[in-house]
């Protein structure tokens, strides 16, 4: 599998916000490989184009490959393209257990509010999640959509069944409860975190809690899932996708793919699909 590290090692800049800081890594418009930033590309669409923001998912990182591989497509087309740490991940300040899924939307939030123009969301996971979440929140910023691999629910879906009774009893009591990932570093889990997710959830009770339902989406919609994903199952995308409203809605399967989406056939699938909506976004923007 290729790796793609384009610009990891530049020093994150920070965004402060109320609670820490917020580690970024930003690409003007116009800042192609060898280009002078603000340069139009061959195409014309540097001025045309949304600016392209990453959300990763449940404890991974900004310099993980998708990040990278839309780091360096965003760099060939000279779009903008901004991704980020959510607060206790990564290079953003504090430890995940003291943060919920409330925190990282607010983290979204920050990073949208920090730019200017329309905005494609790009979320991968839990991200595709917050992404959902974001857009509903700044439907006149957020113009599209391409959610990867959607975890939408995930902790009651996925995470809260598997729990045993001493689990359940140690989250109750206020404990962290650490599960072990089958491929990486076990991941704290606690009460607190579980609560926020439901009253956030748009798969089980939508738009409760005063929040906005899926069907008020007002943007092009794209997802993607793995059929070989073992980690989130693609039920969860085509149960977000029967909520979306929007006439301009697609779920795509990819055979065989699994949930990281990063084999060189994903990749280069993901590339297709966001600059199928990097156009139709524009087209719609000058309409």
């Amino acid at each position: 599998m290729t790796k793609y590290k384009a610009t990891d090692e530049v020093l994150p800049a920070y965004l402060q916000t109320d609670s820490g800081r917020l580690a970024i890594r930003h690409q003007s418009a116009g800042a192609g490989s060898g280009d002078e930033a603000g340069e139009t590309s061959e195409t014309g669409e540097t001025g045309d184009a949304p600016h392209i923001l990453f959300c990763s998912g449940f404890h991974s990182t900004m310099l993980g490959n998708k990040a990278g591989f839309l780091s360096q497509m965003c760099r060939e087309h000279q779009w903008a393209f901004t991704r980020f740490d959510y607060r206790g991940h990564g290079e953003s300040d504090g430890a995940p257990q003291d943060f919920t899924l409330a925190h990282w939307l607010q983290d979204t939030l920050d990073v949208i509010d920090s730019s200017t123009g329309p905005v494609l969301l790009v979320g991968s996971s839990m991200g595709a999640w917050l992404a959902t979440l974001a857009a509903l929140r700044r439907p006149d910023r957020i113009v599209g959509l391409l959610l990867l691999a959607a975890a939408p629910d995930f902790l009651d879906e996925l995470i809260v069944p598997r729990l045993d009774a001493a689990q359940i009893w140690d989250l109750q009591q206020d404990s962290t409860v650490n599960l072990a990932g089958e491929h990486e570093q076990p991941y704290p889990i606690t009460q607190a975190l579980i609560d926020s997710a439901r009253s956030l959830s748009v798969l089980n009770t939508p738009g409760s809690s005063g929040n906005p339902p899926v069907s008020e989406l007002a943007c092009p919609v794209r997802l993607i899932h793995g059929t070989h994903d073992m980690d989130v199952p693609s039920e969860l995308s085509s149960r977000l996708m029967a909520q979306i409203v929007h006439d301009d809605a697609r779920l795509t399967l990819l055979h065989r793919a699994d949930h990281r989406l990063s084999d060189e056939r994903s990749l280069q699938f993901l590339s297709t699909q966001l600059r199928e909506l990097v156009t139709h976004v524009s087209e719609r923007q000058q309409a």
